[in-house]
């Protein structure tokens, strides 16, 4: 499993970041996660999601752009694997 887009909506909602993964569930529908800024945060969340690529989940953005603890989540996710 390897990342395939990561998109920032720019806080639009609480899921401002999403992660996805190259990993097809169903045509045109990938896993990845939906997570808020600090997901290891009392209020914080970093959930398991499948949806869509495309301009509704915000901008394009790198794995360098995301806060600290957006990336060791993601960085737990492709150890999993």
């Amino acid at each position: 499993m390897n990342i395939k887009v990561i998109y920032d909506n720019g806080g639009i909602t609480p899921d401002r970041y999403t992660v996805y993964y190259d990993e097809e569930e169903q045509p045109g529908l990938f896993s990845g996660r939906g997570m808020n800024g600090r997901p290891f945060s009392y209020q914080g969340f970093a959930m398991w999601i499948t949806g869509k690529l495309g301009e509704h989940n915000g901008k394009e953005i790198t794995f360098n752009q995301l806060p600290h603890d957006c990336k060791t989540v993601v960085l737990h996710d492709l150890k999993e694997v």
